[in-house]
């Protein structure tokens, strides 16, 4: 044991003194935090300006028509100079703008009809730009005119506006489990991110493990370590220092990424929240309703509420113990095989065609996450968090569901750790042997003769 932790000792100093880690232990929650911070600013920034200028022949000579529905925003201002003119000489006026566009409503426009032919049946009106005006434009615009053509068509037809709002309210189907009122989206994400954290760490530390062991078997290092310790004794040295220095840096990436978005987006969701309050949605462009204004802040209230009843309900004291349970023995058991692999190999490009296959299994775990959030309780789901090689991501899935039963989390924990010791010992004597093979080309066929070989 003492040669062991000598070689514990060594990986993890060597790993950790490495300028590569010390400057992503500081880079990676910096990118972290841009991946949160960056998107909401730029929601919130109101995009380029732009002149819309509107041609309206619908309301020729009987009434105003559609035109004046419209209502200046953050970065769209309506120019109503031209109302009444023909499009041709509008259009050739702002021909050389391309900063402005022409909005024309057609003389037969009643809107409604088919999507598709729109168009063709006069249904439809008409942006005329130079560049691209952008998503949010065309569809505020597209929001004011339907919600005006509607109430047009229930004025004709003799239609209380609030009898249809009503009648079209949306039915909320609220999940009880157990007597607590939940949202599922917030379970699959739990899940979704903790089954992430374990695959991305597998990968990340496994692969380096078995580039470790590449480097030291092509520079003949190796050769002068085993001569003191055995091969078993150093494949176990290097998987556990590894291992260290894997929870130091992940360590490091969480403490420092809650430092770093924590403040900022607080602050950031204050700013909005004021701007909100002040201006009505200025993400859309979407001109304030103070009715509308006082029902969404009630539904963000609800929401919110349900989040947090949500979070509450998830069952912690099952899932924090199972996550690190599932992140050290899952690992472990990769990092062996990542550590054979690397014994096998003679350079990085010859790791290719054994590592595929022991990374499928959690390529099929992370692509199956689909099913399994979909049905935590389903047949795809319980077999994938029984078999070993995908049960560390997808048991994580399936714990904030609530549903999985303690005696089938403890018989996927056992499976894991009799799953460890088998494939270690595999792996052990693979490393034995191809540790100090050199210029062979190896197949699966001579890994199988060295599972063995005695001595």
């Amino acid at each position: 044991m003492g040669k062991t932790w000598i070689i514990i000792s060594r990986e993890y100093l060597t790993h950790v003194k490495n300028k590569t880690f010390i400057v992503m232990c500081f880079l990676a929650p910096v990118l972290w935090a841009a991946l949160f911070i960056v998107p909401p600013l730029l929601a919130g920034q109101p995009g380029a300006s732009r002149e819309i200028v509107v041609v309206d022949a619908s309301g020729i000579p009987d009434s105003l028509g559609y035109a004046y529905v419209f209502k200046d925003t953050a970065n769209l201002k309506f120019n109503y100079n031209h109302v009444y003119e023909e499009l041709d000489k509008v259009e050739a006026l702002y021909k050389d703008s391309s900063g402005v566009s022409v909005l024309y409503i057609p003389e037969n426009f009643m809107g409604g009809g088919d999507t598709a032919q729109l168009h063709s049946q006069g249904l439809a009106v008409i942006l005329k730009s130079r560049k691209e005006p952008g998503f949010n434009t065309l569809n505020l615009l597209q929001t004011i005119l339907t919600k005006e053509v509607q109430k047009d068509i229930m004025q004709v037809n003799k239609i209380d506006p609030g009898v249809m709002e009503h009648a079209l309210r949306k039915v909320a189907v609220l999940n009880e489990i157990k007597g607590t009122v939940g949202n599922s989206t917030v379970k699959a994400f739990t899940g979704l991110a903790f089954g992430m954290i374990i695959y991305m760490y597998i990968l990340m530390f496994g692969v380096r493990i078995m580039r470790s062991v590449v480097e030291e078997k092509t520079t003949r290092i190796v050769e002068v370590i085993v001569s003191s310790v055995k091969p078993f004794q150093l494949m176990m040295g290097k998987i556990i220092g590894v291992t260290l220095v894997g929870i130091t840096q992940f360590s490091i990436w969480i403490l420092l990424s809650l430092l770093i978005i924590t403040p900022v987006v607080g602050a950031i969701q204050d700013k909005q929240t004021d701007l909100t309050q002040l201006t009505g949605n200025s993400n859309t462009g979407m001109p304030v309703n103070p009715g509308a204004g006082k029902l969404m802040n009630i539904e963000i209230t609800d929401s919110t509420v349900q989040t947090m009843d949500t979070i509450m309900s998830i069952p912690w004291g099952n899932l924090i113990p199972a996550f690190l349970f599932y992140f050290i023995f899952g690992y472990l058991m990769y990092a062996s095989l990542f550590a054979a692999i690397g014994s096998a190999a003679d350079t990085d490009s010859d790791t290719s065609q054994f590592s595929l296959p022991v990374t499928i299994p959690l390529i099929i775990a992370i692509a199956s996450s689909g099913a399994v959030l979909n049905d935590p309780d389903g047949t795809i789901a319980k077999w994938l968090s029984m078999i070993p090689l995908t049960s560390p991501v997808v048991m994580l899935m399936r714990i904030p569901y609530g549903g999985v039963y303690v005696l089938e989390l403890f018989l996927s924990m056992f499976i894991l750790v009799v799953s460890f010791i088998f494939f270690t010992w595999i792996a052990g004597r693979i490393y034995r042997t191809g540790i100090l093979m050199y210029g062979k080309k190896i197949s699966w066929k001579e890994l199988g003769k060295w599972m063995f070989y005695r001595g």
